[in-house]
């Protein structure tokens, strides 16, 4: 198995706005509902558009980055696996992914489904 390497371009794709953010040791993008983290060791080429800082409030990446994770098997449907499918584009089958639901905001009122993949990218999506 080669080691998954995720081309920065392709991260672009589920941005809002194109932008791509550096935070927490990972590049993050983020469009309405849904949040990417990946590691900075696992993304190859040219870093020099990305903006230091954090695209949505800290807490919520810490939540998707830091939370313990705790698997639960379900059957992901309609609109919610299409957004999850989006792993594919880079180069991870959500599948093989650990998933759980955290709830990241303080008021604790979101119910956000958490990918958490082995290389140490988390996506996350509010359903």
């Amino acid at each position: 198995m080669r080691p998954l390497s995720i081309h920065i371009d392709h991260l672009r794709q589920f941005s809002a706005d194109g932008q791509v953010y550096r935070a927490f040791h990972s590049l993050i993008v983020a469009r309405m509902g849904a949040l990417l983290l990946v590691p900075m060791h696992l993304v190859s080429g040219r870093i020099d558009t990305v903006v230091d800082g954090c695209p949505v409030p800290w807490e919520e990446v810490y939540a998707v980055l830091e939370y313990p994770v705790r698997p639960q098997m379900g059957e992901v449907r309609g609109e919610l696996f299409k957004r999850v499918q989006m792993l594919a584009q880079v180069g991870i089958d959500p599948a093989d992914c650990d998933m759980d639901h955290i709830s990241p905001m303080v008021m604790g009122r979101e119910s956000v489904l958490r990918l958490v993949h082995s290389s140490g990218v988390r996506f996350a999506v509010v359903h």
